[in-house]
C-alpha cells in the first residue's frame, strides 16, 4: 500500500496545566493502542507527530480476510504447474474467455476476477502492445506473476 508511506501529521501544540497529569498518565496507553492499530503517535518538545505504519496499518486492514485466492493448474509431461500473467495474456491472443477458462479448468466467474487483477496489473500496463504473440517476451517481463 504505497498510498500511506509519506502519511504523517505534525501539530505544534500546548498543555494546560489542568491536563498535564491526565495526559502523561495517559500517553502509553494511548500510543501502545495507535501502535496495535499500526499508527506511531510521538510527543516531544510540544510538537506532536502522527504517522501511518504502512506494514502495521495495511495488516490490520485486511485481516487475511475474504476469499482465498485460487491457482490455475497445468499439466505438462506428467509435472504440474502454475498459470503466470504470460500464459493467459498468449492465449487471450487467440482464444476467447470461455475457452480459456475451460482450458485452465477455472470457473468463468474466477477467471473475470482473475482476469480483471490481470488488466490493472503493472505487469499488463508495461507490456509492449505490438509483442503480445511472442511468449518468450511476455516471460521475461517483471512481475509475472500467477494467474
Amino acid at each position: 500500500m504505497e498510498k500511506y508511506s509519506d502519511c504523517m501529521l505534525i501539530y505544534k501544540i500546548s498543555e494546560n496545566k489542568p491536563y498535564g497529569e491526565i495526559n502523561k498518565k495517559n500517553y502509553d496507553k494511548m500510543k501502545k493502542a495507535l501502535n496495535a492499530a499500526g499508527f506511531f503517535l510521538d510527543v516531544e518538545n510540544g510538537v506532536l507527530k502522527l504517522q501511518i505504519s504502512q506494514y502495521g496499518y495495511e495488516r490490520k486492514q485486511k485481516r487475511n480476510a475474504g476469499r482465498k485466492k485460487k491457482c490455475a493448474l497445468k499439466k505438462e509431461n506428467g509435472e504440474y504447474g502454475l498459470y503466470r500473467y504470460s500464459d493467459v495474456v498468449y492465449m487471450m491472443q487467440t482464444m476467447m474467455d470461455k475457452e480459456i477458462s475451460n482450458k485452465i479448468e477455472m470457473p468463468i466467474a474466477t477467471f473475470y476476477r482473475h482476469k480483471q487483477r490481470l488488466k490493472e496489473s503493472y505487469y499488463y500496463r508495461s507490456l509492449d502492445l505490438n509483442r503480445l504473440k511472442d511468449k518468450e517476451y511476455l516471460d521475461g517481463v517483471d512481475n509475472n506473476f500467477v494467474f
